[in-house]
This record gives structure tokens, C-alpha cells and sequence, in this order.
């Protein structure tokens, strides 16, 4: 045990020492590119299935919420089960990065897309409200009250609508 102690001691001092002389910072998807490789193939396949999602459907809930009537029907499973709009989330984060990665004009555009769609949804409810939660505008207006009623998975009847109106903003 002593020896396992002293060793793992000398490995946490070299790694120490190690740190202080490497500069360790975070960089911007832009300025890396990636040559062929898993990731790179990883990379492509996450386009090829953001590409194939209907921007229109995932927008369904955000222009049911707001009172827009919506241009498709939105998902099924979790995005028309109480989770409406999550997704739309994820998307709208996949979207970014990998224009910010790529570059490729055809993610700018869908991305474009779906910001301008938010933002009449946006508009269209007046207050700044943004969110595909189903009843989300009530939830929210109770909470803003005070009135906080938490269970298990759920928050004043709807199913974990902070984590679906972080999904949007992350």
C-alpha cells in the first residue's frame, strides 16, 4: 500500500510540474479543423442527421405555445408528450456548432431559419417568453409568483420544464 501511495504521489507531483509549464486553454470550433479520422467521420454523420431533421417539426411547439399555428406536425415520443420543444434544443446547439466548425453554407442557412422562427415566436407571445413546454406560459407565470409546486420529474404540472427551457438556451 506504501508503495502505491508514493507512486501515485510522484505521478500527481510530475503531472503538477507538468501543468505549470503547459498552457491549457479553450479554443473555438473554427479555429481547428479535422483531419480524416473518427471524429472527422463523426462529424459528418452528425450533419447527414441534422440535415435530415424537419426544422419545421421541431419548431411545432414553439409556434403552439405562442399561438402561431404551426407549418408541420411536430415530432412524436418525447416531443409531443410533455417534453415538446427539448429537441428543438439539442438542434438548434448541433446546428451552431457545426456551422461554427464547418462553415457549410447549408447549416448557416437552416440555422439562420430556425433563430428567425424563434423569434417571431417570440414576438408573437410579447413578453420575451420563449419555450415549446405545453401550458409552459402558465407554469412559468405561477412560478414568477411564487407558486412552486415540485414533484419527482415535473414542476407545477408539466414535465421538467426548466430542464426543456435550458435545452433552448444552451
Amino acid at each position: 500500500m506504501r508503495q502505491l501511495i508514493a507512486t501515485l504521489s510522484c505521478f500527481a507531483l510530475a503531472l503538477s510540474s507538468m501543468a505549470q509549464n503547459t498552457r491549457v486553454g479553450m479554443f473555438q470550433p473554427d479555429e481547428i479543423m479535422l483531419g480524416e479520422s473518427a471524429f472527422s467521420h463523426a462529424q459528418e454523420l452528425d450533419i447527414q442527421y441534422v440535415l435530415s431533421l424537419d426544422a419545421d417539426r421541431l419548431l411545432a411547439p414553439y409556434r403552439r405555445s405562442c399561438g402561431l399555428e404551426p407549418k408541420a406536425e411536430n415530432y412524436t415520443n418525447w416531443e409531443n408528450t410533455g417534453l415538446d420543444g427539448h429537441i428543438g434544443g439539442h438542434y438548434l446547439s448541433a446546428l451552431s456548432y457545426l456551422y461554427a466548425a464547418t462553415g457549410d453554407d447549408e447549416l448557416g442557412e437552416r440555422l439562420a431559419y430556425f433563430l428567425r422562427e424563434l423569434q417571431e415566436c417570440q414576438d408573437a407571445v410579447g413578453t420575451g417568453y420563449l419555450a415549446g413546454i405545453p401550458d409552459g406560459q402558465r407554469i412559468f407565470d405561477e412560478i414568477a409568483r411564487g407558486e412552486i409546486h415540485a414533484q419527482p420529474f415535473g414542476l407545477n404540472g408539466g414535465w421538467v420544464p426548466l430542464y426543456n427551457l435550458h435545452k433552448i438556451f444552451a
